[in-house]
């Protein structure tokens, strides 16, 4: 019997280290006995991205195609819906920084942080702005950034904490300073007191402007979105740096899904639209208006509406085809 276990014992550690990871495991410095049960493999985030994309495209045998579904819902307000077909056979990454489309990537890498800087304003539901600025020409990226953080920390102990979404405003004269996105009324004593301790007194302003008629979280973004549009050129950023930056503790409410089809299935496109397009519709309501981008012919896209009384869709999706023309929005 101790042999028996032993020999399986053996076996499931040959397994673990011979697994497509190849990761450690847990706790090889502690001894074990015989009575306890062999430990198990160390599971990280890394090591289940690894295996969720190793382990479900080829255990499929029916050869259908996956498409991968992510949705934020953030109620009437604003919901958007992005899916794409997953590539079984991706192609193989190069080092970073060292591609021949640098520009086309840049476009993409900007297209990815205004998304992520609207998300976050929509999770944090921000309506008013905040600008920090130096009286002096602040050419220091890293200085701003540390006196953001320094700020973040002032406010936090005098139980003040002040959730943000902020980015980096850099002039023709080369100043730069943070534009913060935040909610609700702000203390603006407390707030010049804090940076002029910074900064020093009469060296900096903390100017706040509050929600004006028919402002939302997302022209908000959209305003700081700006920042980030600019050419790469005139933008005091490294490679690998960040573009826009917030507070810890934004939670982005989000769902992810992944769907099989058989091999013989057909119109695929146009069904995962028209799926895609009454989920956002039965989230938000009839009264709604919509906008959408579509590419790769019909291969990946994004969906996106927010509650307007002044629109009506229609729900019959069977005469609904998906759009035609890539790279474009348009209100249905």
């Amino acid at each position: 019997m101790e042999q028996e276990y032993r020999e399986r014992r053996y076996q499931s550690q040959e397994d673990v280290q011979q697994g497509p990871v190849g990761d450690a495991l847990a706790g090889d410095g502690q001894q074990r006995t015989a009575a306890g049960p062999p430990a198990a493999s160390k599971l990280v985030r890394k090591t289940f991205l690894v295996n969720h994309t190793q382990c479900n495209i080829p255990t499929h045998s029916s050869g259908g195609s996956i498409w991968s579904v992510k949705i934020h819902d953030f109620g009437k307000q604003w919901a958007e819906a992005s899916w794409g077909k997953v590539d079984p056979r991706p192609g193989k990454k190069g080092f970073k920084g060292m591609s021949k489309h640098k520009e086309q990537n840049e476009k993409r890498a900007q297209a990815r942080a205004k998304g992520e800087i609207r998300r976050k304003c929509l999770s944090i539901q921000a309506d008013h702005l905040v600008t920090l600025t130096y009286r002096d020409n602040m050419e220091d990226r890293d200085r701003v950034l540390t006196d953001l953080e320094r700020l973040r920390r002032m406010l936090s102990r005098n139980g003040y904490p002040m959730p943000y979404v902020a980015v980096l405003e850099c002039q023709k004269r080369g100043a730069i300073h943070p534009h913060l996105a935040v909610r609700g009324f702000q203390d603006i004593r407390l707030l010049r007191r804090c940076w002029y301790k910074i900064v020093g007194k009469a060296k900096g302003q903390v100017n706040v402007r509050g929600p004006r008629p028919g402002t939302s979280p997302v022209k908000l973004a959209r305003y700081l979105s700006k920042y980030i549009s600019k050419d790469i050129d005139s933008q005091p950023r490294e490679f690998e740096e960040h573009r826009y930056f917030c507070s810890l503790g934004i939670s982005v409410p989000t769902e992810k899904y992944q769907i099989i089809l058989q091999r013989h299935a057909s119109q695929t496109r146009t069904k995962m639209f028209c799926f895609l397009y009454s989920e956002v519709v039965r989230r938000i309501g009839e009264c709604c208006a919509l906008k959408y981008w579509n590419g790769g012919a019909g291969t990946f896209g994004w969906i996106s509406g927010f509650e307007d009384p002044n629109c009506r869709v229609f729900m019959n999706t069977s005469s609904l085809l998906p759009p035609t023309q890539t790279g474009r929005g348009e209100n249905f």
